[in-house]
């Protein structure tokens, strides 16, 4: 006879209940079989239509209830509900997923009580935001820190259910609230591993699956850093992740997809959890294991893994956002960038046993790399490792990776400023076995990178390469002194200035033209002006540069009369100029030309000695300071290329130029009577 839910078996369920004794037996062994029974998805809206959902949710609650009941409702409710939506909606108007969640209390039932959960909750949303309000993921975290279930034989079940139950209660909006802070923390306890060995590959994906969703959760990291022994066990359980599962006999491929994403995540988190703001305070550098291990990772073998080794970039990175830091990490004993450089060298050099390192790995260490080069006393060291060679290399192998080769180039340009040492390596002679992929012949370092920066279609890189190109010209014409010793940028054995400017100027100009035009960064626009300024002053070449800037196109003129009248009207006679190329005005006969060289230079010097006008160090913001200071040195500019180069001119510049020189004087004189 086929097994039907009606009327009928619902009187029979309540006479069995109602009855004087009670007898259980006979209920048990009804509800056992509408338990089997339902496992059939066709029974299940007979199940809530028949009544006997209802009946089943009015025993539930009942006070001391006799085990095998509860056992028999339980096994009602998780087959009836799989899969039927409407059978959910009842139990969760109810309210009685709060008596199943009371539940958890029995451990007896366990092994039966959490599939039923997860049948309920899985893929249905009013039942997941139900069990998060009653307190779910509380009472299970308070389950796994008794310590009586642990990875290995039948508990093995227990945990990737608890796993997948966790995964479901963390998208919900209350969780972060009412999850019980300790959560992340017991979750990478169990990754961790025990004296008795590791957890299944699976079960590892899932611990720590659950603990990284429960740290994205900005309310939940405080009280998680605020235990050094939470970090260990974050560090222990990716340790595991990168070096304890890569030789299973025969791992289940999703798995290994999965502890890939898992490896990922980790190193994100790091990164969120090393910036937070009491992090450098509660594990400092120079005394906590915490971050001792971050530089272990670094410069043993013991830890070459590229996930691991891009956490510790980032971590370290992170703890060395002070002059400070960033100093002790590069003294003795800790010299980490000697790591640094030899870990790029090898991502950048791989061998055929070694993994071809990521993009990430790879701005990971450049990105650290940049925190140690900001302070002063940093740039000379790293610039020992780091140039010329290494990171020339790293340009032309990341040209594939733009945002990895301005990486490279903003290091370049960091290590550069104030450091005429640096400079000097850069503007040394291309070494002759020096492999890269121009066309044309590459002198120097720099012209390397000029030309990759120049050829680059991320505005950044060329924005960083002409802020490199300035600290060179910068270098070269205002020469500095290191522990009272002058330093020359150029070696004559390799360079004349002449031959340098020669080989350089034309990259050169096109990079300070470039910074010149922009419209993003003023405070770039006036620093580029107070270098052509010093570079208008050169008589060994530099003004060759100037004069580049100045020929090639209207751009610059126009920006040039800008900052030194305040308008473009000073710049309207070069309107009828075609394209950016200029053109040369005729000089008829050789007594014109000699008119033309020796026009108004006296005038000329009479108005620079009159207003003492001398380059200005720019100002680093918008200011009426900068805007004065743009206008001296554009007045420089243009008062020694009219005083020295005014036959060099193109087209109707010199005129334009002497109109600028006019306009900005008076309106100096005015500026200077004002103050």
């Amino acid at each position: 006879m086929a097994f039907t839910l009606d009327k009928n078996l619902l009187s029979q369920l309540e006479a069995a209940w109602n009855g004087g004794d009670k007898p259980l037996d006979t209920l048990a062994s009804l509800l056992e079989r509408i338990g089997d029974g339902v496992r059939d998805p066709s029974l299940r809206d007979p199940l809530r239509q028949s009544g006997i959902l209802d009946f089943v949710l009015k025993v539930l609650p009942t006070e001391e209830l006799d085990l095998s009941i509860k056992r028999q409702c339980l096994r009602v409710l998780g087959n009836g509900c799989a899969d039927c939506d409407e059978n959910r909606a009842k139990l969760v108007e109810s309210g009685q997923l709060r008596t199943v969640i009371g539940f958890l209390n029995d451990r007896s039932i366990l092994p039966l009580l959490l599939p039923v959960l997860y049948n309920v909750i899985v893929d249905y949303e009013p039942a997941q935001l139900q069990v998060c309000e009653a307190g779910l993921s509380k009472a299970l975290v308070a389950l796994l820190q008794e310590g009586s279930i642990q990875p290995g034989g039948d508990h093995d079940q227990v945990l990737n259910l608890i796993n997948n139950i966790f995964e479901l209660l963390i998208s919900q909006k209350p969780e972060p609230e009412v999850a019980d802070p300790a959560t992340p923390a017991v979750f990478l306890t169990l990754a961790g591993g025990s004296p008795s060995g590791l957890p299944s590959l699976e079960l590892f994906n899932g611990f720590c699956t659950v603990a990284l969703a429960y740290l994205t959760y900005e309310s939940l990291q405080p009280a998680f850093l605020s235990s050094a022994s939470n970090i260990q066990h974050l560090q222990q359980a990716f340790y595991n992740a990168c070096f304890s599962y890569e030789d299973l006999p025969e791992p289940d491929l999703d798995d290994l997809d999965q502890l890939k994403t898992v490896s990922t995540t980790f190193v994100t988190l790091f990164a969120d959890l090393s910036a937070h703001p009491s992090f450098a305070e509660l594990y400092p550098l120079s005394t906590s294991p915490v971050s001792k291990k971050f530089q272990l990772w670094l410069s043993s073998d013991k830890f070459a893994n590229q996930h691991l080794r891009t956490a510790a970039c980032l971590c370290l990175g992170n703890l060395s956002r002070s002059d400070e830091a960033s100093t002790a990490l590069v003294s003795q004993p800790n010299e980490v960038h000697t790591h640094l450089a030899a870990l790029l060298s090898q991502a950048l050099n791989p061998d055929e046993k070694t993994v071809p390192a990521t993009p990430q790995l790879l701005h990971a260490i450049l990105s650290f790399a940049k925190n140690l080069a900001i302070p002063q006393a940093n740039k000379a060291p790293l610039g020992e490792v780091f140039l010329p060679d290494l990171l020339a290399g790293a340009w032309v192998k990341t040209a594939v990776q733009p945002q990895v080769q301005f990486m490279a180039v903003s290091l370049a340009r960091l290590l550069l400023v104030n450091s005429p040492g640096n400079v000097a390596k850069l503007c040394k002679p291309l070494r002759s076995d020096f492999k890269h992929t121009e066309k044309e012949e590459v002198r120097s370092y720099l012209q390397l990178l000029m030309t990759l920066g120049a050829r680059s279609d991320l505005e950044p890189t060329k924005i960083e390469t002409a802020r490199a190109v300035m600290s060179v010209v910068r270098a070269l014409q205002a020469p500095q002194s290191q522990e009272g010793q002058k330093v020359e940028v150029l070696d004559e054995k390799d360079w004349t200035r002449e031959a340098f400017y020669e080989v350089h100027g034309p990259l050169i100009a096109k990079h300070l033209t470039h910074l010149l035009v922009q419209g993003k960064y003023p405070a770039l626009r006036s620093e580029v002006l107070f270098v052509l300024a010093l570079l208008a002053r050169s008589t060994d070449g530099g003004a060759s540069v100037v004069l580049r800037v100045l020929n090639e196109g209207t751009e610059a003129v126009k920006k040039l009369a800008v900052a030194v009248t305040g308008n473009e009207e000073a710049a309207a006679g070069l309107e009828g100029e075609s394209g950016d190329s200029g053109r040369i005005e005729e000089v008829k006969d050789e007594n014109e030309a000699k008119e033309a060289k020796e026009e108004k230079p006296t005038e000329v010097t009479s108005i620079m000695e009159g207003l003492n006008l001398n380059p200005q160090q720019a100002e680093p913001k918008p200011s009426p300071a900068s805007t004065a200071k743009d206008r001296e040195n554009g007045l420089v500019l243009v008062a020694e290329i009219l005083r020295a180069h005014s036959n060099e001119l193109k087209g109707p510049r010199k005129g334009v130029f002497e109109e600028i020189l006019k306009k900005g004087t008076e309106l100096l004189q005015n500026d200077r009577k004002g103050n």
